[in-house]
C-alpha cells in the first residue's frame, strides 16, 4: 500500500490569509483600545469610523475565524512560542465573537417574534 503524503496549502494561500488574519486582528485591536479612549466608547468609535465599514467588519469576523483555524492546523507545529500564542487568542476572539453575535441575534429575533 502506497502512502501518500498529507495535502499542504500552497505557500502563497498561507501568506494571503496570514495576512488578512493579522489585518483583522490589528484593526479588532485598534477598535477595542480606540473604544476604551474615546469618550463616547464603542458607540463614538461606530460613529466615527461608519455603522457600513462596522457592519463589513464584524461580518469579516467569521471568515477570520475560519482563517484561524486553518493557519493552527497548518502552521501551528512550525511557528515561534510569540505568533503560536498571538494566532491561538485571535482565534479565539474572532470565534467568541462569531458565536456571540450568533446568540444576541437569534435573541433579537425571539424578541421580534413576541411583538409580532
Amino acid at each position: 500500500m502506497e502512502e501518500h503524503e498529507e495535502h499542504r496549502a500552497p505557500d502563497w494561500l498561507v501568506w494571503v490569509l496570514a495576512a488578512f488574519f493579522a489585518v483583522m486582528a490589528l484593526c479588532a485591536l485598534a477598535f477595542w483600545a480606540s473604544s476604551a479612549v474615546v469618550a463616547a466608547g464603542v458607540s463614538g468609535v461606530i460613529s466615527a469610523v461608519g455603522p457600513g465599514a462596522i457592519a463589513i467588519f464584524g461580518a469579516l469576523h467569521i471568515p477570520a475565524a475560519i482563517v484561524g483555524v486553518l493557519l493552527l492546523q497548518w502552521r501551528r507545529p512550525v511557528l515561534p512560542v510569540t505568533y503560536r500564542v498571538a494566532l491561538e487568542a485571535g482565534t479565539i476572539y474572532f470565534g467568541g465573537a462569531v458565536l456571540i453575535s450568533i446568540f444576541f441575534n437569534y435573541l433579537a429575533v425571539s424578541f421580534m417574534d413576541r411583538w409580532r
